[in-house]
């Protein structure tokens, strides 16, 4: 409709100045229209008649109006802009030729689609004033001859570093625009800060053109599964599974390990949202892997069943995990921690309980010198064990070099410290003021009064419903009320203000206010908890015999401190762009014992295919080695690593990793919020398909590239003549209505 009325489309007028091309001065135009003002006030003021002053007004307002449209169309409109030189620039044209490419989102495919643009008939327009530069990409990019001929569908997109190889291989020519055709599919789900930022500098505004459909409400795509690499036996896994859909409704989603069938959930879909988050809990029983397939259920008139899959392998490890319990008076909170842990085949939990100023009672130790001075004053004896419980404790027992073991035991060595509320602990025990403080998910406080002995009930925040560690029961109803019913703590302690990356996981009603009981952050490579009570154990001597409770809550808040503390010998395997990743890390790279060290490793599939790997150093990572290979087949494969110094073993581990499906079956919906952010950045538009015909036009107001002036007019345009017919019939229409003529 704009081009109808003024001749050219909207592009022209955005990237143009308006000017007047005659060169009369504007404040001759201004006088001229005062003058004829003048004049016609003078002539209607001398009309015979008896004509009212509101008619008289009227038809001089009507003629002075189309006087200055005259006056404006003399004075030669126009719009002056730089444009690109025909003939003398290239554009260059990225095809995305991924897997993703080959859905279907009706009879054709989006490659077929694509295709259809790029036949010589549509490049018409723009071959005749550039050179085309024809490029397809998928994790890369590829200069190609002819769009008519496509390689085989890649299995990864990366499309940030694809755009950025393709304006560094194109420099070379007076590059005027690049024109990227892609679902907007990335493996890496977004593009990274610094890959916009240089694709920016290059000044080529990039012109992106979405495939496929942005809703597919027949579709339903599990999106992701977050769960631990690893787990204790007996322990209850948490998966977080984000499923994708375009419609409210339901989803059933079912476990397997491998062919077994472990549980089925019913997740209920918002019609207002497109990602609906749910939680599916897994029962860790015995050691060894287990592999995990998440798989949900079709929907009606669903056809693309292959992103209903997602394979995740964790490693139930026969570990026997070491916690370290320190504490400095015999209260009731140490003695029922301990009978709780007793039995718990993971946890060997190793206490020091303070007696004199100068002794020690050790329980849990495997021989006699173990701890025989005290708390370690060894770093290297410290990290022998995965988690670390300060009880009411004062901080000036230690040294200041064991307060800084503490901080790099959670920073460094990656274990977990949990401090307890008590009368010495906490802020009433020093620590606010040690570099221990630092690793805490809350600033302490050190009045006196900060801990209560005093009854008071504990119950669950938003984020501890979601926690593993605290659930008594499958059911978040029965959960809560099983929380609720708990017997009240018998002390508290409060805490100062909590840091920015603390979760509050429990919390504690004082006299009609929540203060945090249970509160956790990450610190370096480990984790820091608190626990503002001392008083847990009247859970136990208030329930019946039978009632679990606390014995649970101690069993798998330990578990959860050891969870994730690095081993000696750390093996980890992921799947990245196609290849499997074997990465391992040593804890001490610094340590005597590991120097010249080399980790070789083996890895069979399903097939029995065998591989070999060593291992190499990665630059700036000390103690971090890895290598990677691409499968031959899709399936689990198993991973054992050696480490040796020359002929001397050090230590062994093992994991696994399923290789299922490419990536490319996952993320089907056109991503236009990626492409359209590249366009903005890059000074490009976003444009659908149905737009490829007004691409070339709005190319030529590329700033890059080389350029001419370009002058466009617009006194001719037809809204100005119909601007001036309007005006004087509606002067001629009032004129008969007032029977003035």
């Amino acid at each position: 409709m704009i081009e109808f009325f003024f001749k050219y489309p909207r592009s022209v007028f955005s990237d143009s100045d308006f000017i007047f091309a005659s060169g009369w001065p504007l404040w001759l135009m201004a006088a001229t229209v005062i003058a004829f003002i003048v004049i016609i006030i003078y002539y209607l003021a001398r009309r015979p008649g008896n004509m009212p002053w509101g008619q008289l007004s009227t038809i001089g307002l009507l003629q002075t109006i189309m006087f200055a449209v005259v006056l404006l169309v003399l004075w030669q409109p126009a719009l002056v802009s730089e444009r690109l030189l025909r003939g003398e620039n290239a554009v260059a044209i990225m095809l995305d030729t991924s897997g993703s490419m080959t859905f279907s989102d009706g009879t054709e495919s989006r490659m077929v689609q694509a295709q259809q643009l790029l036949t010589p008939d549509s490049l018409e327009d723009i071959a005749e004033i550039y050179s085309i530069l024809p490029y397809g990409f998928d994790g890369s990019a590829t200069p190609m001859d002819t769009f008519s001929a496509l390689p085989e569908p890649g299995e990864t997109t990366n499309l940030g570093q694809s755009i950025l190889q393709t304006l560094r291989h194109a420099s070379g020519s007076s590059l005027g625009a690049v024109i990227l055709i892609s679902d907007g599919a990335d493996n890496n789900n977004a593009i990274a800060q610094a890959e916009l930022n240089e694709m920016a500098s290059f000044g080529v505004p990039i012109h992106t053109v979405g495939m496929g459909r942005e809703d597919i409400p027949e579709d339903l795509e599990l999106t992701e599964v977050s769960l631990p690499e690893k787990a204790l036996p007996g322990t209850t896994l948490s998966a977080r599974v984000a499923i994708r859909h375009d419609q409210g409704g339901f989803a059933r989603i079912k476990v397997y390990d491998g062919n077994t069938f472990l549980t089925t959930e019913e997740i209920v879909l918002g019609n207002n949202q497109d990602m609906t988050l749910a939680f599916v809990d897994i029962e860790a029983q015995d050691p060894g892997q287990l592999d995990l397939r998440f798989v949900l259920d079709p929907i009606n008139n669903e056809t693309n069943l292959a992103n209903n899959t997602r394979a995740h392998v964790v490693d139930v490890e026969e570990n026997r995990y070491r916690i370290l319990y320190i504490e400095g008076e015999p209260r009731w909170e140490y003695k029922f921690m301990q009978r709780a842990l007793n039995d718990d085949p993971s946890i060997q939990l190793s206490t020091l309980l303070k007696v004199t100023p100068n002794k020690y009672y050790r329980q849990g130790i495997d021989d006699p010198d173990q701890l025989a001075e005290g708390f370690p004053t060894d770093p290297a004896e410290l990290y022998e064990y995965d988690a670390l419980i300060i009880g009411s404790f004062n901080a000036a027992e230690l040294t200041q070099e064991q307060q800084q073991m503490i901080r790099d035991f959670v920073s460094d060595r990656g274990g977990s410290l949990l401090m307890l509320a008590g009368l010495n602990g906490l802020g009433l025990g020093g620590w606010g003021e040690t570099v221990v403080n630092e690793t805490l998910p809350s600033r302490l406080n050190m009045e006196e009064s900060a801990f209560a002995r005093e009854k008071a009930p504990v119950s669950l925040t938003d984020n501890g419903r979601l926690a593993p560690m605290l659930q008594f029961s499958d059911s978040e109803s029965e959960n809560d009320r099983l929380w609720t019913d708990l017997p009240e703590v018998a002390d508290h302690q409060q805490l100062g203000p909590l840091r920015p990356a603390a979760t509050t996981l429990l919390e504690v009603n004082v006299e009609g206010r929540q203060q945090p009981l249970l509160v956790t952050q990450p610190y370096g490579r480990g984790q820091s908890f608190i626990l503002a009570t001392g008083g847990t154990w009247r859970w136990q001597m208030s329930l019946p015999v039978d009632d679990m409770r606390h014995e649970t809550f101690w069993r798998q808040l330990t578990r959860a401190l050891v969870a994730n503390s690095p081993r000696p010998f750390e093996l980890t395997s992921q799947v990245e762009n196609e290849e499997i990743v074997v990465r391992a890390e040593i804890r001490d790279p610094e340590a005597e014992e590991n120097q010249g060290l080399e980790i070789s490793v083996v890895v069979s599939s399903e097939n029995n295919d065998i591989v070999n790997l060593e291992l190499q150093p990665v630059t700036g990572r000390p103690g971090v080695f890895e290598a990677g290979f691409r499968p031959n087949d899709t399936g689990l494969y198993s991973i054992e690593a050696i480490s040796r110094v020359g002929e001397t073993l050090l230590g062994s581990s093992t994991t696994a990793v399923r290789y299922d499906q490419g990536l490319e079956i996952f993320n089907v919906r056109q991503n236009r919020a990626l492409l359209e952010r590249v366009a903005e950045v890059t000074g490009g538009q976003y444009w659908t398909a149905d737009e490829w015909d007004e691409i070339p036009e709005a190319i030529s107001f590329s700033t890059a590239g080389i350029m001419e002036q370009q002058i466009s007019y617009l006194w001719d345009a037809p809204f100005f003549f119909l601007i001036l017919i309007l005006l004087k019939a509606a002067e001629w229409l009032l004129r008969r209505r007032w029977r003035t003529i």
